[in-house]
């Protein structure tokens, strides 16, 4: 019983971790549009650059996701015993993670009708 507390607590965690780095990244992002508003010649538009900080958090969110079915592999093979089944836990969150955004690109149009609103 002690076993399955403990994967499916790795397994939430993996969840977290995904999260907690795409917020890290996409306050990152929220800093770098800031500055490129701020030094930019034209008047600031509140619904373009809010519109810009709504695609950051989805980009953030997803691309972590689909960095993490990279990484998380490679720190599953690179560490410690005890540490094992915290990074196979983050594949399997990221992997989760990746289909679900995958599925909806694919039902919203994909990149394609992305790039072409813009």
């Amino acid at each position: 019983m002690e076993a399955l507390q403990e994967g499916f607590s790795a397994f939430i965690s993996g969840f977290a971790r995904v999260f907690l780095v795409s917020i890290v990244i996409w306050m990152i992002g929220l800093v770098v549009i800031l500055f490129k508003e701020m030094f930019h010649s034209r008047e600031l538009n509140l619904r373009d650059y809010l519109q810009k900080v709504w695609k950051m958090l989805l980009a953030s969110f997803e691309f972590t996701a689909y960095g993490a079915v990279v990484v998380g592999p490679i720190l599953f093979l690179r560490a410690e015993e005890e540490e094992r089944l915290t990074y196979g836990m983050l594949t399997v969150a990221a992997v989760i993670l990746s289909i679900i955004y995958l599925y909806i690109r694919k039902q919203t149009g994909g990149f394609k009708k992305a790039k072409q609103s813009e």
